[in-house]
C-alpha cells in the first residue's frame, strides 16, 4: 500500500484541526505516509463513503453529535467499508453507548477526550496493522477468485469449537445446555457447535495450546484473573478467535478496556437471554467463517501460483 487513508469526523473544527496536526506530526503512524479528510458532518462523511475513490482504512469518530451519533455513524460506515477500522474518540461514554458500541459498530479501540498522544497513535497503528492483515486475506481471495475461479464449494468444518470460561459452575451448565451439540443459524447456513468448558483460566489456557478454537466466551469476575486478562493472553495464544465478554457487574471503564486490551467483539450481560446469547454466538461464526474462506482461498492461490 502506497499510504493509508484516514477519515476523520467531529463536530469541532478545532478538534479536526488539533486531531490533523499530531497525526501528521512525529513520531509518524506509518512509514508509508498518512492521507486525511476531515468532515464535521456524518451524513457528508457517509456520502464521502459510497464514491468509487472514498475508502477509507481507518475512521476516527466523536460519538455525541447533533446530526448523528458516532456509534449509529460508525454502524452505517461499516456497511459500506466493513474492512475499514472503526475507532470513537469521544469524552462522553455511557453503558449503552459502549454497549451499542461493541455490540453493533464493532469498533476496534475507544479514546477519551482529552487524548494523550501515546494513546492516539498506538490504537491508530495497532488499527492499522489490523487493517492491512484483513485487506491482504481479501485481496489474495478476490485474486483467486478472478484467475481461476471458484469450481467447487469451499470445504468448511464439520464443527466449531466454542470455549467457555468462567468459575461458577451453574453459569457453565446453563451454557453448555443451551449451546453444545447444537446447530447455530449464520450466513452460510447452520454450524455445529463443540463446546468445552472451564471453571478455570489456568486449564484454558492450557487447552489453547493444545487446541484451536473458533470463538472463546469468558466471565468478567473470575478468581486470580479477570476476563480481560484472560482475554489478552488468549489472543496472543490464538488471534483467529473471536471474543466474546460475559458480565453481570462491569462498569464503562470495564468495556473500553475490553475493547482496547483484549479485542472483544461482544459484550452479553447477565443474566443473559437466550436470543441474545444465541445471535452474539451467529455473529461470532459468521465472521470466524468469513476469515476460513478468505485464508483457503489465499493458501490455494498460492499453491496454483506456484504451478
Amino acid at each position: 500500500m502506497n499510504s493509508y487513508r484516514i477519515l476523520l469526523l467531529d463536530d469541532d473544527d478545532f478538534i479536526l484541526a488539533a486531531l490533523r496536526r499530531e497525526l501528521m506530526n512525529q513520531p509518524y503512524v506509518g512509514h508509508e505516509g498518512l492521507e486525511i479528510e476531515a468532515f464535521v458532518s456524518p451524513v457528508a462523511a457517509l456520502a464521502r463513503a459510497r464514491e468509487p475513490d472514498g475508502y477509507f482504512d481507518v475512521v476516527i469518530s466523536d460519538n455525541r453529535m447533533p446530526e448523528m451519533n458516532g456509534i449509529d455513524f460508525l454502524r452505517a460506515f461499516r456497511e459500506i467499508q466493513p474492512d475499514a477500522a472503526r475507532i470513537i474518540l469521544s469524552g462522553h461514554a455511557d453503558m449503552q453507548d459502549m454497549m451499542r458500541a461493541i455490540n453493533e459498530a464493532h469498533i476496534d479501540f475507544f479514546i477519551d477526550k482529552p487524548w494523550h498522544e501515546y494513546d492516539l497513535k498506538s490504537a491508530l497503528w495497532q488499527a492499522l496493522r489490523h487493517y492491512e492483515l484483513r485487506y491482504e486475506n481479501r485481496r489474495l481471495a478476490k485474486e483467486y477468485l478472478e484467475r481461476f475461479g471458484l469450481h467447487h464449494q469451499l470445504k468448511r468444518k464439520d464443527k466449531y469449537l466454542l470455549m467457555i470460561v468462567d468459575d461458577e459452575q451453574n453459569v457453565l451448565r446453563a451454557l453448555k445446555r443451551e449451546l453444545d451439540a447444537s446447530y447455530s443459524q449464520g450466513a452460510f447456513g447452520m454450524y455445529q457447535i463443540e463446546v468445552h468448558t472451564f471453571d478455570q483460566v489456568d486449564a484454558a489456557i492450557q487447552a489453547a495450546q493444545e487446541r484451536q478454537f473458533d470463538v472463546i466466551l469468558s466471565d468478567y469476575a473470575m478468581q486470580g484473573m479477570n476476563g480481560i486478562e484472560f482475554l489478552s493472553l488468549f489472543r496472543d495464544a490464538q488471534p483467529d478467535a473471536v471474543r466474546i465478554l460475559l458480565s453481570g457487574t462491569v462498569d464503562v471503564n470495564v468495556l473500553v478496556s475490553a475493547v482496547n486490551r483484549a479485542s472483544v467483539s461482544c459484550f452479553i450481560g447477565k443474566p443473559w437471554r437466550d436470543y441474545e446469547l444465541r445471535a452474539a454466538i451467529d455473529r461470532a461464526l459468521t465472521h470466524r467463517e468469513l476469515e476460513l474462506d478468505n485464508r483457503i482461498l489465499a493458501d490455494l492461490l498460492r499453491l496454483r501460483s506456484k504451478r
